[in-house]
């Protein structure tokens, strides 16, 4: 045999054991007997339940269980939001003795909550309840009673009394802090819970509402219920917080200085009846308001869509436009509104339309993703809090869209929402503040 017809042969022989190695079946891996490691368990620490069942009862008993279904363990924590109805004592008592050790934080919603399920309205009213189980994370939740407590002082015991419930020392920041208060005394509360831990750590979360402005809001905090109180917790994780606070509307040409102003009244604007100001601003929209002042929440609903905003200004950052939501004209044409102002505020008129309000249940979340370099889906849990009053500038046909849009941005993440009557958030650069008509969405997710 020569030696071409050799060389030959072999190549033959490899050429048909690559065919044969190419066509021959594949065989599966041997199924491994043991205990794998289960993907995706991490996305697994919250889950969320919901009913509009009238019945404290048996409202708990359906959310609770809705929640149970999608966790791995009962969740240590759990944020609780409901429209008034109910026998809040009642409620509390229900989810206590379902979620025996469960640190329950919450309050009230206006109409009702939110999840990724829906907006949830109920014949008689409603609740959601989302848990958290996780050692990636130290919750703590403290309550005070505004009745009983000045409210910076209600501020501090409150935060102090989450800290140690959290099993950390007053000298440990936490990452975030969550606020639900009665509305009407915000901004000091929030400086009485930066004197414990600073004005670097973010606060967020919004004033309980009720249904038509009457006080019949709640907070909660474990088993106890306020009507005129303060709920917080507090949390320490080495997870990514990510967040973002705004109002959304855009900005006219239309500004100003307060020239004279007390608490929530604001008396002049560049030496002139605030409210006449603020009238020839809107193009003469509340000129019969004006004309027959003194009605309470005259102009709540028209102003909705003609907030004022104060311009906060830090170095480095752009200015931050906090708006403010008028209420009434006084007799002396002063103005009501529903946040603190102070002489030399620099202040402009904001405008916007329904669907201005209702686009923000997707903008906010997406400047969450892009300012924290988040992808859709990467969230573990997340918590919205949007402005009643924008909520019910939206028409009711349209509201179902809102936790859709959510949705379509931050992906199958399950969240929590309520509708408040006065929004608090952390601004990076200008800090902690109170407004009004202003949404905010907290994203917890991977380091």
């Amino acid at each position: 045999m020569t030696k071409k017809v050799i060389i030959g042969l072999i190549v033959v022989v490899l050429i048909g054991v690559g065919i044969w190695i190419a066509l021959k079946p594949k065989v599966e891996k041997p199924i491994e007997i043991g205990v794998p490691e289960v993907p995706g368990v991490e996305e697994r620490m919250a889950g969320y339940g919901w009913s509009v069942n009238g019945d404290e009862s048996q409202a708990v008993e359906e959310a609770v269980s809705m929640m149970k279904a999608k966790l791995e363990k009962s969740p240590d924590f759990a944020f609780l939001f409901s429209s008034i109805g109910y026998g809040e004592e009642k409620l509390l008592q229900e989810i206590n003795e379902l979620l025996p050790g469960t640190k329950i934080y919450g309050g009230t919603s206006c109409l009702g909550p939110m999840t990724a399920d829906g907006f949830h309205v109920g014949e008689k009213a409603s609740l959601a309840i989302m848990g958290i189980s996780s050692e990636k994370i130290a919750w703590g939740v403290g309550g005070a009673d505004l009745d009983k407590l000045s409210p910076r002082e209600a501020g501090k015991e409150a935060v102090l009394g989450a800290i140690e419930s959290a099993g950390k020392e007053k000298t440990e920041k936490p990452n975030i802090v969550f606020i639900t208060a009665a509305p009407g005394m915000e901004e000091t509360i929030l400086k009485g819970i930066e004197d414990i831990v600073g004005k670097e750590v973010p606060i967020f979360g919004g004033s309980s509402g009720d249904n038509e402005i009457i006080g019949e809001w709640r907070q909660f905090v474990n088993d106890k219920v306020y009507s005129n109180g303060l709920a917080l917790a507090v949390a320490y994780t080495d997870l990514k917080v990510s967040y973002f606070y705004e109002a959304g509307y855009p900005v006219t040409e239309q500004k100003g200085t307060v020239t004279k102003a007390e608490g929530r009244i604001i008396y002049e604007i560049d030496g002139r009846p605030a409210a006449e100001v603020y009238n020839e601003w809107t193009g003469d929209i509340f000129a019969q308001q004006l004309a027959e002042p003194g009605k309470v929440w005259g102009i709540l609903a028209e102003a909705t869509f003609y907030p004022i905003a104060k311009v906060l200004r830090a170095p480095g950052v752009e200015p931050f436009y906090l708006a403010v939501h008028p209420l009434d004209i006084r007799p002396d044409h002063s103005l009501g509104v529903f946040a603190d102002m102070a002489d030399g505020d620099e202040i402009v008129l904001l405008h916007g339309d329904w669907e201005i309000l209702l686009n923000r249940f997707r903008t906010t979340p997406m400047k969450t993703l892009e300012t924290f370099k988040l992808k859709k889906g990467e969230g573990l849990f997340a918590l919205y809090t949007y402005c009643a009053g924008t909520m019910l500038a939206i028409p009711e046909e349209e509201r179902p869209k809102m936790s859709l849009l959510v949705k379509e941005v931050i992906g199958d993440v399950p969240f929590i929402g309520n509708f408040t009557f006065g929004e608090q958030g952390y601004v990076p650069g200008v800090g902690n503040h109170h407004g009004n008509l202003v949404n905010s969405i907290v994203i917890f997710s991977p380091k």
